[in-house]
């Protein structure tokens, strides 16, 4: 058991916008929490278990939580009222069921959204697990590693910020689509909520889940707040290389000279251009929420999800963090990299072919892309 306390949660918040590639939130969404959590008057500690401490007893579970809607329509707001009351809801609803909800895990990689369930996790005095729902930001529930590798996404918790608690029972608990369907809608009327869903116990996140995605995230963050414009690229290749996992750089600086993205359906979806500043080459990141693909100034596709687009900003003021696409905007400079997903992605063929409505909305019908 490792306890998280002070700059850690900082480190999430850097390290997770890296791993959201490009969605889960904003920075200023996570900062904020950061702040709350540090202004509670004591130094507030957060234990985090490795999945391999946690009991082999089938009925002691652990849920996600996180917030839906638009990155660019609810920029500012936290969620973190709605994140309890989702939790609140989940707990008796495993109660009813005989189980008993004993740790929260992060539904997904982003500034806002990771931070998100551990402030919550604070506030309800739950433990957290070292691992992630998705190990990456992802635009929709039928969208995510828990469905894919055979977790009901039903029942799950939708609130509102008013605390009002929906529970959603699909009649196919495995119809992961029609509860993003559900979600997006009630999403739409309230402006954002938030949401809880696949409760699992220690055997189901061994298989479903990204296993020591948060250890992973805090070192990357870490990496990033002690990196500068100068060295940011050599610190990020230092950490991936201890992790042993592939990671290249398409644009060590650039400029985003371009953004044609809009906002409807709880979804931010567009392209963004950034121009090599050695080459004068232009790639292009579309997204849907979170960055889909990326081609090079040929027009080649050189990525696709489910590896992890990201975008680094490189400030004037030599200051360096991993942006959102909610984050972004015409003249600012930037490095662009590109590195594979937690390994679970790729151990069925339903986890690229789970994206497949998702890529044919952005316009691309062609083959999954990786390192």
């Amino acid at each position: 058991m490792r306890k998280l306390s002070g700059d850690d949660f900082k480190a999430v918040v850097y390290g997770a916008g890296f791993y959201g590639g490009g969605g889960g939130g904003s920075m200023e969404e996570g900062m904020l929490l950061v702040k709350e959590i540090l202004q509670t008057g004591k130094d507030p500690v957060l234990e985090m278990y490795d999945i391999e401490e946690l009991p082999d007893d089938p009925d002691a579970v652990a849920t996600m939580v996180a917030a839906m809607g638009s990155p660019i329509e609810t920029k500012g707001m936290t969620f973190v009222d709605e994140a309890v009351s989702a939790i609140g809801g989940m707990a008796e609803e495993a109660k009813s069921k005989g189980r008993e909800l004993k740790y929260i895990y992060s539904g997904e990689m982003g500034s806002g959204n990771t931070i998100l369930p551990l402030y919550a996790a604070l506030k309800c005095g739950l433990p957290i697990v070292d691992t992630d729902g998705n190990g990456r930001a992802v635009p929709e529930m039928n969208t995510s590693l828990a469905p894919i590798h055979d977790v009901p996404t039903s029942p799950f918790m939708i609130a509102n910020g008013n605390g009002d608690v929906l529970a959603v029972r699909a009649k196919d608990p495995m119809d992961s689509a029609a509860c993003e369907k559900i979600g997006r809608c009630t999403c739409s009327a309230f402006k954002g909520i938030g949401f809880s869903s696949w409760n699992m116990n220690k055997e189901d996140m061994l298989r479903a889940s990204a296993v020591g995605q948060m250890t992973k995230c805090i070192e990357v963050g870490r990496a990033l707040l002690d990196s500068t414009t100068e060295n940011v690229i050599e610190n990020l290749t230092a950490v991936f290389e201890r992790f042993g996992d592939p990671f290249r750089v398409l644009v060590p600086s650039g400029e985003i000279v371009d953004i044609q993205i809009e906002s409807a359906g709880g979804f931010d979806t567009g392209s963004t251009m950034i121009r090599d500043d050695a080459t004068g080459e232009i790639y292009t990141v579309l997204c849907q929420n979170e960055s889909l693909l990326v081609r090079d100034g040929a027009g080649q596709v050189i990525m696709t999800i489910p590896g992890i687009i990201s975008m680094v900003e490189l400030g004037a003021d030599g200051k360096v963090r991993a942006v959102s696409n909610c984050e972004t905007a015409v003249g600012q400079k930037v490095a662009l990299t590109v590195t594979k997903a937690h390994e679970r992605w790729y151990d069925r063929p339903e986890c690229y072919g789970s994206w497949k409505e998702v890529m044919e909305s952005a316009g691309y019908t062609g083959e999954e892309v990786s390192l």
